[in-house]
């Protein structure tokens, strides 16, 4: 069941919203419940931190009056990992940008100036999301999930390199396209994760998927982009089998 939390300062506007949320999850019998409806970002913050939903939806006043507006409670909300969908509901249209320097993916804005459309609205989004939720379960394959730090992330195969031990006992440093992230693991595990992933090397797993070439007279991978990865003698076979053409 996806959870819908919601986050609203003003008492009354909070209690309208829940009001209809509730109403357009029994009319269009959505695969949903209220998760949480609070006027203090940190108390829902602190919620979801707990609940961990797997599934989820925000609505999210951007001007909360407290030390978190409602941009800074979706980035923060974000860094949780999962893939939540986020829609802002607002009477600031100029904070749209604020919101792509934050990075919050949000799905839509909805503004408080036109209250008689919110019903409109609000079925409109929440259709949205469960439709997206569904269409991410027939791809789930396509994403894995690891706990750096205190976070749990969920990552895109496709921007995966490769892993490799990290200098620090029991730690893995998995190199994606847009930089870098260590985590506690073991290298032995990671091809379980996805079957694009082969262990090529005492230290090194690589995504099948993201090699550009194989020199097979220093026994060394070139990813997608440009790092050498090392290879065993006993994986150079299975290597040019799997990537085929693709390999020089």
């Amino acid at each position: 069941m996806i959870k819908v939390y919601i986050c609203e300062d003003d008492i009354k506007q909070l209690q309208q919203l829940q009001q209809i949320v509730s109403k357009v999850i029994v009319d269009q019998q959505l695969d949903m419940a209220i998760g949480l409806a609070s006027q203090d970002p940190d108390e829902l913050l602190a919620n979801v931190k707990t609940q961990q939903p797997e599934k989820a939806v925000y609505l999210l006043d951007i001007s909360l009056h407290s030390d978190m507006n409602g941009i800074q409670l979706a980035s923060q909300i974000r860094d949780l990992g999962g893939r939540g969908k986020i829609v802002f509901i607002t009477t600031h249209t100029e904070l749209a940008l604020t919101v792509f320097q934050y990075q919050v993916e949000a799905l839509d804005f909805i503004l408080k100036d036109f209250p008689d459309k919110l019903y409109e609205r609000l079925t409109k989004v929440l259709h949205v999301a469960q439709d997206r939720f569904k269409s991410e379960e027939h791809d789930q394959d396509n994403y894995i999930q690891l706990k750096i730090g205190e976070t749990i992330r969920s990552i895109d195969v496709k921007t995966i390199l490769f892993f490799e031990s990290a200098v620090s006992p029991h730690k893995i440093v998995v190199h994606l396209d847009d930089g870098d992230l260590e985590y506690y693991g073991l290298l032995k595990d990671v091809p379980d994760l996805n079957d694009n992933f082969y262990r090529c090397h005492k230290s090194y797993v690589v995504n099948l998927k993201r090699i550009k070439s194989l020199d097979k007279r220093y026994r060394r991978l070139v990813m997608a982009d440009g790092e050498q990865v090392l290879y065993s003698a006993q994986a150079s076979h299975y290597l040019s089998r799997q990537l085929g053409k693709r390999l020089k």
